[in-house]
């Protein structure tokens, strides 16, 4: 799955002539972003924005894509820069934030126990931005989710050991 979807995330990028250092921050921007949407947490969008204004300030303060315009600044104006992309974050970002990326509220969803009947196949697929699935109709968020059951149905008769997982669906199963 891995090799796919990065593949599928970066070959673009390369063609667009983004380079390794770039391809780092990117990569780690969307492990961050991944790690704080299953963190099972739930904050108002203002606290969403600011982390977001706070990894675009970071990758903008270290060099994003050969931005040279803070070489020669020290770490005062750096540290301000980066204060600045937080608030920014906090007060603009943060309005239409939930249509452009995850977050935690919107992504447990996609590992509810049950599904809506209208999206028998599943809700929230995106990792990272959550307007793909605003833009397939697959975007599900009725509530904060917090108390919700996790999993999905026949859990218990889901095969225990790691490669009889990942070879469920593809070899018939005896359950």
């Amino acid at each position: 799955e891995n090799v796919v979807y990065r593949s599928i995330e970066y070959i673009p990028l390369a063609l667009l002539g983004i380079g390794l250092y770039d391809f780092f921050i990117i990569h780690l921007f969307t492990l961050a972003w991944g790690h704080y949407n299953h963190a099972n947490i739930s904050n108002h969008p203002n606290i969403t924005g600011g982390i977001l204004g706070g990894l675009i300030g970071i990758a903008f303060v270290g060099g994003l894509a050969d931005i040279t315009i803070l070489n020669g600044y020290g770490p005062s104006t750096k540290f301000i820069v980066l204060l600045t992309f937080i608030l920014l974050g906090v007060f603009v970002l943060s309005k239409g934030l939930k249509y452009v990326f995850n977050s935690p509220e919107l992504h447990i969803w996609h590992h509810a126990e049950h599904l809506p009947e209208s999206t028998p196949y599943g809700v929230n697929f995106a990792i990272t931005l959550a307007a793909w699935d605003y833009l397939f109709n697959t975007a599900y968020l009725p509530n904060s989710g917090r108390d919700i059951k996790l999993g999905f149905e026949g859990i218990d008769h889901f095969p225990q050991g790691f490669i009889e997982q990942n070879m469920n669906g593809i070899i018939k199963s005896h359950h």
